[in-house]
């Protein structure tokens, strides 16, 4: 008896942090570790030093790891909303596509963000991508999603210039583009 009484007091004292944050109403699908390596988008925010100092790419490199939650929740229309959280990001939402695929789209981040620009930026970020189900992605018969084994995704930060006037060191429009990989 004092074994089992030990081995309910320490599972009382490592609550489960799955699905903390998802918002009222929702389930979790999964928490993510979620790796982000930096792409050339075509179009790459590049901060040219006046001076002929070296280029700064914006996109941050070698490739770096958070942490990432998601949740499910039924849309307004009655169909299936996925709902990503990212500490520091908010909560960004997007309908579930048959195929497992998503798009999610960020309020445009204030100006005055800092970069390797010099001057104000305005920065609107996309993220297009698919849940990974281990097989062809489909919903359960009920609705439910199945086993949700990661993502694949691609963000892409559009920078565009905040009219900060003279002295900017990118041209603009440019892009910063990750590639995403998210693992349970």
């Amino acid at each position: 008896m004092p074994i089992l009484l030990l081995l309910l007091l320490l599972l009382a004292a490592c609550p489960d942090e799955s699905g903390r944050q998802c918002p009222p109403n929702t389930n979790v699908v999964g928490d993510y570790t979620v790796t982000f390596t930096a792409q050339d988008g075509g179009n790459e925010c590049i901060a040219i030093d006046p001076d002929g100092g070296p280029s700064v790419r914006l996109a941050i490199t070698p490739p770096f790891v958070k942490p990432a939650t998601l949740c499910v929740a039924t849309a307004n229309d009655g169909g299936t909303q996925l709902q990503l959280l990212s500490p520091g990001k908010g909560t960004k939402r997007s309908d579930l596509l048959p195929d497992g695929g998503f798009h999610f789209t960020g309020d445009p981040v204030p100006p005055g963000q800092t970069t390797a620009c010099i001057c104000d930026v305005n920065i609107v970020e996309t993220i297009d991508g698919y849940l990974l189900s281990g097989g062809a992605f489909a919903l359960r018969p009920d609705g439910g999603l199945p086993l949700i084994t990661g993502l694949t995704a691609t963000l892409v930060d559009l920078v565009t210039d905040a009219g900060s006037g003279p002295g900017c060191r990118c041209s603009f429009p440019c892009t910063v583009t990750y590639s995403l990989s998210g693992s349970l």
